[in-house]
């Protein structure tokens, strides 16, 4: 049986997501399945990794650490994943896909709306809109008949924010938070990222550093004398290579979170738990940001934590050596 509601014009209306021709869609015939950004890729690897039948690029080396080879080794078809980035079609169709996922976007957009319209493929319409993954998943189990897996994904994603809502109750100091990209440690992400909104909600206080971007998926430069004068209790840096020197570099030297070793280096592996691209890694990202930023304040035990997911998420039991590595503890 379907689960899907049939509404008009070869369309179903899946909560606020749309499906266009997906009126004979059955959740038990779909087994091949194009998503279409990172975003959604990487969500589908933790529904249902067995349904992804292409990638939209080849993963790093540190991402195919703690993914399946039979994933990562997949044909790469392309995607939209900025700068103008788009499918090849002729690539996605060879995959002869029983649904595509992508954003609402591409099909509000005049330049890539009409790329899967032609397909006659069944098309499902979706973002996230802040919802930490719960709306995905909850389209996901309806969609593919899995309710059961939706359910767990889900749960854990409410608990997710729910240590948030239990830290803001305690009315602690919120430490001040710059978010270093590049080498140089001169990037950063404006007050509107996601990213950012992350860091906020652990319990950090980003406004020193707000800032404006003209396009949501970009960095922007950052000024070191502006960071001196903000003078930061806390940073979180994105590239090793930068948290490799930090610790010895003069100028960096002068700044508060440097002095009290307060720089963190993001996990990364497989996906980034607080940076591009977003992916469901950000609902264990939030617990090591509470952890950092206010130690002990939950009681959480981030090793224990990490190893949950990734078994929940990730379908891997991690070794003590995985944590080090992961956690960024590896000596």
């Amino acid at each position: 049986m379907c689960f899907l509601a049939i509404v008009a014009n070869a369309s179903l209306i899946l909560g606020k997501f749309e499906c266009q021709n997906c009126e004979n869609l059955n959740p038990q015939n779909i087994k091949k399945v194009y998503a279409s950004n990172p975003t959604l890729l990487y969500c589908l690897y933790s529904f249902d990794k067995s349904l992804i039948a292409g990638l939209v690029f080849e993963f790093w080396d540190i991402e195919k650490r703690y993914l399946d080879k039979n994933v990562y080794s997949l044909p790469v078809v392309g995607g939209f994943y900025g700068q103008g980035r788009v499918p090849n079609i002729e690539m996605v169709l060879s995959l002869k896909p029983d649904l595509i996922i992508t954003s609402r976007s591409t099909k509000d957009d005049p330049k890539y709306g009409g790329i899967f319209r032609a397909l006659k493929i069944p098309v499902l319409y979706i973002d996230d809109e802040d919802s930490f993954g719960v709306e995905l998943y909850k389209a996901f189990g309806e969609v593919f008949g899995n309710q059961k897996r939706a359910d767990e994904l889900i749960a854990y994603a409410e608990q997710s924010k729910n240590l948030a809502k239990s830290l803001a109750t305690l009315s602690l100091d919120k430490p001040s938070v710059y978010y270093a990209f590049g080498s140089d440690g001169l990037e950063t992400e404006c007050g509107s990222s996601s990213f950012i909104k992350l860091v906020d909600l652990a319990g950090g206080d980003s406004a020193k550093f707000k800032c404006k971007s003209k396009n949501k998926m970009s960095r922007v430069k950052a000024d070191f004398e502006k960071i001196l004068e903000a003078n930061p209790e806390v940073i979180l840096v994105y590239e090793k290579e930068f948290f490799d020197k930090i610790w010895s570099d003069k100028k960096w030297s002068l700044i508060n979170a440097v002095k009290n070793k307060r720089v963190y280096l993001i996990p990364r592996s497989p996906f980034s738990w607080v940076g591009k691209p977003a992916s469901f890694t950000k609902l264990l990202g939030l617990r090591w940001l509470i952890d950092v930023l206010h130690k002990d304040a939950l009681g959480l035990d981030i090793r224990r934590e990490a190893s949950e997911f990734y078994r929940l998420f990730l379908y891997v039991d991690l070794s003590k050596d995985d944590l080090d590595f992961i956690l960024n503890e590896k000596k």
